[in-house]
């Protein structure tokens, strides 16, 4: 959907330089092909050393099964000879390379990163605020129960309810203030 969004202003004479008038079929052709060429340049090229990548990574591992197998053969036993630790350096020097474009360099694994690093972020802050609500919410109502109790017992005894303590009392409301508003737990 993309390259059909890009193509077709060419097409329509809409794209860049839409002021002066076509004079074939060839002029747009030849706009489109540049535009494709240079927005594709990176993908082509990262691609591309991938696949040199894998085509060494095959030849390093040939290089050491065949060399391996070559001294087995002749002497019984294999031994560290220039030609393994060469194949070996080349396979590992690919990998590295392969793992570089497909994890580091390809276009878009950047911002796939941000994207889900703020995505976790944005999940932490909610966890935090409801976890913060939560405890709240269940203190208030603890001390609600805590008190219906108070009463009760105060009822069955026939003695007056306890006086509340201030400090308590101002601590339910202030609880249950928090827990409505949402950011009084950010940290």
């Amino acid at each position: 959907m993309k390259w059909l969004g890009f193509i077709l202003p060419f097409i329509m004479n809409l794209g860049k330089g839409s002021n002066r008038p076509r004079h074939s079929l060839k002029d747009t052709a030849l706009e489109i092909y540049d535009a494709i060429t240079i927005r594709s340049r990176t993908a082509v090229f990262l691609s591309m050393t991938g696949l040199g990548a894998i085509a060494f990574v095959c030849g390093g591992v040939f290089m050491f099964i065949t060399e391996a197998t070559s001294q087995y053969d002749t002497t019984g036993f294999v031994f560290w000879n220039a030609t393994l630790i060469t194949s070996l350096c080349l396979t590992a020097a690919a990998v590295g390379g392969l793992s570089y474009v497909y994890f580091f360099a390809w276009p878009g694994v950047r911002a796939a990163d941000r994207r889900r690093e703020a995505a976790e972020a944005e999940f932490k802050r909610q966890q935090e605020l409801h976890a913060g609500s939560l405890e709240s919410a269940l203190s208030a109502l603890v001390m609600d129960f805590v008190r219906e109790r108070e009463m009760r017992r105060a009822q069955r005894t026939g003695t007056a309810p306890p006086a509340p303590e201030s400090g308590t009392e101002s601590e339910l409301h202030r609880a249950r203030a928090e827990a409505e508003r949402p950011s009084a737990n950010l940290h």
